[in-house]
């Protein structure tokens, strides 16, 4: 058993790794300052090529290097004829119904990631000519889904403090998360997301997209932030009022303060929790009161 989970282990890393070669590539491609449609189209490919292997990346990461086999799986070693090249896999959209088995996808979500293979075929056969600025726009939103659904896959639920840095190389991982369109459309991701029961401001990268679990996990739709709730807690904010703005850790205080920042008017202030209500409320300075205004009113 434990050399049966090796293997996968093995397999699904091999995987990843060329999806991280390809993705990286792409990106330089694609956003290279003053790319050329030659350029981008392939970019778009190189892109095209790592998505799919992030979609086997999280089948063989959950269910062994067999489940992308076409057919029946051969005898011998499958890692080591994946290795050679002889290996037969199963297609994009033959992946996609697989992960649908195991992930809910909204209807925006099933458009998008149904788009890649859409948008590669139509790149390689019949465009002749292309907007780079729009094929920026388009892979950017199909990363967000891509990196989320396939390459984190469950680890989102896991809570390990960690982010999409791990796909990316440093410049494309900033360069990503500072995009405007890759931004916005992160919000969107976060906020029509079947399992974010709240969304937030995240302390990473400063965008609205970070996700409330049902697993007790923030997951962010930006940089792929993933934290166990524990690990922060949002108060309103004293000063510009923002509800749920100042980020703060619960488990350090000081004299029973917690220091904490606005994510919204970059503010540090004091948190502090009631102990009528046990809400959290933020104030500038001073020793905490005991109640807080609603239940001394009360």
């Amino acid at each position: 058993m434990a050399v049966r989970r090796k293997r996968k282990k093995d397999a699904a890393e091999l995987v990843l790794a060329n999806a991280i070669d390809f993705l990286n590539a792409g990106l330089d491609i694609l956003f290279a300052p003053g790319a050329t449609a030659r350029q981008a189209k392939a970019g778009v490919v190189t892109i095209q090529t790592a998505i799919e292997l992030m979609a086997k990346y999280r089948l063989i990461r959950e269910h062994g290097l067999s489940v992308i086999v076409r057919g029946t799986p051969p005898s011998g070693d499958l890692l080591a004829a994946a290795r050679s090249g002889s290996l037969r896999t199963i297609g994009y959209g033959e992946c996609l119904k697989a992960i649908r088995k195991a992930e809910a996808f909204t209807p925006i979500e099933e458009e998008l990631v149904g788009r890649v293979q859409q948008l590669r075929n139509s790149l390689v056969h019949f465009a002749a000519d292309v907007d780079v600025n729009e094929l920026q726009m388009d892979l950017a939103w199909l990363l967000i889904r891509a990196l989320g659904m396939f390459a984190a896959g469950q680890e989102r639920d896991q809570g390990e403090m960690q982010t999409h840095a791990r796909f990316l190389d440093a410049t494309n991982f900033q360069r990503l998360i500072n995009f405007r369109p890759y931004r916005d459309e992160a919000v969107d991701s976060a906020l029509d997301g079947i399992d974010s029961e709240e969304v937030l401001r995240c302390w990473e990268c400063g965008v609205d997209a970070l996700s409330v679990r049902p697993s007790d996990t923030y997951f962010c739709h930006c940089c792929g932030l993933t934290a166990e709730l524990g690990m922060a807690s949002f108060a309103s904010c004293v000063l510009c009022g923002e509800a749920k703005g100042v980020c703060y850790d619960p488990l350090n205080d000081t004299g029973g303060v917690h220091q904490g920042r606005c994510l919204h008017c970059e503010t540090f202030v004091g948190v502090v929790t009631c102990a009528s209500c046990g809400k959290a409320r933020s104030q500038l300075e001073g020793r905490p009161a005991l109640a807080c205004a609603e239940c001394v009113d009360a």
